[in-house]
């Protein structure tokens, strides 16, 4: 019994250990093109899957089409869709794979030309650190010479309102130099006014 049990276990790996043949169902479709919308009499031509066709009219299962040779017909409606078909998509997409393939590996030349023709990485790398010091260094500068100069600019700029009352505290003492002299004057001759 048990030897049954290894006998059917092992057939059953050798069989799905074998290679099956895969087959898949065509996506290719021909639809006839008639001079009347009935499916009764033979096409006119037929059409493969992916074929442009411009909609002009429809009558209840038929759609009347134009194709690009400006050749007009009938077609099965269930035969027409807006959608593209997949083949048509599949070349699309491998045409767009080729050239994003084709600029990956002139990318790839023009990177591998470059990094033959550039100079040694590490002296490159040395001179960018001392020319970033140098800006630092230049911009703590500007920064110091511009924190001097805001620093000057405001001692030697007096504010306007200065002027008017250094004018007017100059009137003040003139006319009380001159009311404290009259005031003097009257005190000496005993407060006769002149």
């Amino acid at each position: 019994m048990l030897q049954k049990s290894h006998l059917i276990a092992g057939l059953l790996l050798l069989l799905l250990s074998s290679p099956l043949s895969a087959a898949y169902i065509t996506d290719k479709l021909l639809a006839g093109v008639y001079e009347k919308p009935q499916a009764s009499a033979n096409p006119l031509q037929v059409l493969p899957s992916g074929t442009p066709v411009e909609l002009l009219k429809t009558a209840g299962n038929f759609t009347r089409i134009r194709l690009p040779n400006r050749s007009e017909g009938w077609v099965e409606s269930r035969f027409i869709s807006e959608e593209r078909p997949a083949q048509v998509m599949l070349l699309e997409l491998q045409a767009t794979a080729g050239e994003l393939r084709h600029k990956l590996q002139q990318a790839e030349a023009a990177l591998e030309q470059r990094n033959k023709t550039s100079p040694d990485r590490t002296a490159t790398e040395k001179r960018l650190a001392e020319a970033e010091q140098q800006v630092n260094r230049l911009t703590q500068s500007l920064y110091e010479a511009e924190s001097r100069l805001a620093d000057k600019q405001r001692l030697s700029a007096l504010p306007l309102w200065l002027l008017p009352a250094a004018g007017l505290l100059l009137l003040l003492g003139f006319i009380s130099g001159i009311v404290f002299r009259n005031y003097r004057l009257r005190k000496r001759l005993g407060g006769l006014r002149l």
